[in-house]
């Protein structure tokens, strides 16, 4: 599949698309050796630089992984994020539709569980919890994010981590999710809410639930998120894993 000159999504993205798609076809199997940047860059056309971000993408949504010394494999099922994928984190998503994104603003602090979060978790009442909250955007804020995390590593209070991707530092950490549960509803936002994205009227909001869980069926992370509906629109997609 050659590169689209004329498509306005960035070469790296059409790269990354054409290089998942040999994954997901089987054209590569897990544990082989990807050819090296220098080659996939002569048979594409493009700088290393381009082959080099779209491979980055790929190790951060766990198709690839890279070796120092040794290079870039097919990343194996009992490693990967999930077999099946029907979950985008909000980078991705903006990436593939080209536009920029960033953290415009978050916090992160260690809390108690109240009585709602305890039954969320199963946990007891009381039990810490991470809570980072968050909201981003391009030129303007587009989400507001709540989240809650079991404490089973340490999470830095640090710019980087604040300011990056929540899962790809998860996954770095080497906590993989192998099952998301996702309810999105129309609501009216509540005053803080529509205070922080810049919403001024009364019209309906996007209101997402997500829960995810790790390999025991263990809820890891629980996430509120709303959305500014006139700058965003939900999108989901599915993708199979061969085995």
């Amino acid at each position: 599949m050659p590169i689209n000159i004329t498509d306005k999504l960035p070469f790296y993205i059409q790269i990354r698309n054409i290089l998942r798609q040999k994954i997901e076809n089987g054209d590569w199997k897990e544990g082989e050796l990807i050819p090296s940047e220098k080659e996939l860059a002569l048979e594409y056309g493009v700088s290393r630089v381009t082959i080099r971000t779209a491979i980055s993408t790929l190790v951060s949504e766990q198709y690839l992984t890279r070796r120092a010394g040794f290079g870039t494999t097919v990343l194996k099922n009992k490693t990967s994020l999930s077999n099946f994928t029907l979950i985008q984190s909000f980078t991705n998503e903006m990436n593939e539709m080209g536009l920029p994104s960033k953290t415009l603003d978050a916090h992160l602090k260690l809390i108690q569980a109240n009585k709602e979060l305890a039954t969320i978790f199963k946990i007891n009442e009381g039990d810490p919890l991470y809570n980072l909250q968050r909201v981003r955007g391009a030129q303007v804020p587009i989400l507001y994010s709540d989240t809650f995390l079991l404490p089973i590593i340490e999470i830095p209070n640090t710019q980087e981590f604040l300011m990056g991707s929540l899962y790809q530092y998860l996954s770095s950490q080497k906590i993989y999710f192998s099952m998301f549960e996702e309810y999105v509803s129309a609501v009216l936002a509540p005053k803080h809410i529509k205070n922080i994205l810049q919403i001024y009227d009364d019209s309906p909001q996007l209101k997402r639930k997500r829960y995810s869980f790790d390999e025991n069926n263990r809820l890891i992370e629980f996430t509120e998120t709303y959305y500014n509906a006139t700058n965003y629109e939900y999108r989901a997609r599915i993708f199979y894993r061969r085995k």
